[in-house]
């Protein structure tokens, strides 16, 4: 009887968290922009390039001195790939998955075989001969739990990278001029 009691806690437990975890959101959008002191058709061409991404992506020999990288034949515009491997980050590539000229970059990030993919864009638009560049991600972490309770702290923490990265593309495409 004392067993059942523990498993009937146990799974009360479980049902409890469950249904807390209803009252978390489900999807979220995180979006952050700076301004860039280049026209929109320059930041375009700079973002557009997988090339220069290794100059601002968090996905380089500063977060795994082993990693290696290489690219698709395509190295500009819809279809570009910059594949990458390292011991600390695992397999991985980016490729931009939709390009419209001065306006949109959306790309991919897969790891690992996909055990981790993410759609993220870039919006550009002209500002009085500068661009604002405004990161978008948006996404759906489903029913399960444990994804709601973390969301809030994902969306924290991606917020903060986006806010870094953002002031990293502005320094390295300000300087490539």
């Amino acid at each position: 009887m004392k067993l059942f009691n523990i498993f009937v806690g146990i799974m009360g437990f479980f049902g409890l968290v469950f249904l807390i975890s209803r009252f978390f959101p489900h999807s979220y959008r995180i979006e952050k922009s700076t301004t860039i002191n280049l026209p929109v058709e320059q930041t375009y061409a700079y973002l557009n390039n997988m090339k220069y991404w290794n100059d601002w992506s968090p996905w380089n020999k500063s977060i795994d001195s082993t990693m290696v990288v290489f690219y698709s034949q395509v190295k500009t515009g819809k279809g570009a790939t910059q594949y990458f491997r390292g011991n600390l980050v695992g397999n991985g590539r980016f490729k931009i998955t939709e390009s419209i000229p001065n306006e949109k970059i959306q790309f991919h990030l897969s790891l690992n075989g996909g055990e981790l993919a993410i759609y993220q864009t870039f919006y550009l638009k002209n500002i009085g001969g500068q661009t604002q560049l405004n990161w978008v991600d948006t996404g759906d972490v489903g029913n399960n739990p444990i994804y709601r309770f973390m969301l809030p702290s994902r969306i924290s923490s991606q917020e903060q990278g986006f806010e870094e990265g953002l002031k990293t593309i502005k320094e390295a495409a300000e300087r490539k001029r």
